[in-house]
């Protein structure tokens, strides 16, 4: 007997090469000073956060691992992958973050400013078309749980489907957990025209 796998779900999990300048970090705080309450934590005003100059370089070495997702994961041609809106979360002891996606977006991300893998972590939600039956499991597995969860710490990059659910629970630890989230779409030309499903995205 043999149990396969169908179609599971990517979660690229990669960590930035470098630290972040103490001008990258000044900028960082400096946002924290305009933020608005989430339901649970609070996010920054400016969600094109990425778009400062000064975070140039953290853009694109996080553009880079992009590439590489979808260079090892989409692994299509004719298209390019850009990052669109982009934003900072704040969460400290106590708080949290509900389950949520990210509509208008293919593949969303997220930057680990300040984390402790200790007491930080980010969980994924199993999305079901129908889930009006809901079974008591006696031991999970990949095939039976509907959450997975992952210890996050300073400097992980975290790439996955923005139709993937994702939240954080209650916040342990005194530490600020900072996170930057952004999302990508994509130029360039999907379909073809035989099958008259071509689209040209600009």
């Amino acid at each position: 007997m043999i149990i396969h796998q169908l179609f599971p779900e990517p979660l690229y999990f990669s960590k930035l090469e470098r630290v972040l300048t103490q001008e990258e970090l000044k900028i960082f705080n400096e946002y924290k000073k305009e933020t608005h309450k989430n339901d649970g934590n609070r996010t920054s005003n400016n969600n094109y956060v990425l778009e400062h100059k000064t975070l140039k370089n953290l853009k694109k070495d996080l553009h880079t691992k992009v590439m590489d997702y979808f260079d090892k994961v989409v692994c299509t041609h004719n298209i390019t992958p850009y990052i669109t809106q982009s934003w900072i979360n704040y969460t400290e002891s106590d708080q949290f973050h509900p389950v949520h996606f990210h509509p208008n977006s293919l593949v969303s991300g997220i930057f680990y400013i300040s984390a402790d893998k200790k007491v930080d972590s980010v969980t994924f939600r199993k999305s079901h078309l129908d889930d009006k039956i809901k079974l008591n499991a006696t031991k999970y597995n990949i095939f039976n749980s509907s959450t997975c969860t992952y210890p996050v710490e300073t400097g992980n990059i975290l790439l996955f489907r923005s139709s993937v659910g994702h939240g954080v629970d209650k916040k342990k630890g005194n530490n600020i957990r900072i996170s930057l989230s952004f999302n990508i779409f994509i130029k360039g030309t999907i379909g073809n025209k035989t099958d008259l499903t071509e689209l040209i995205l600009e």
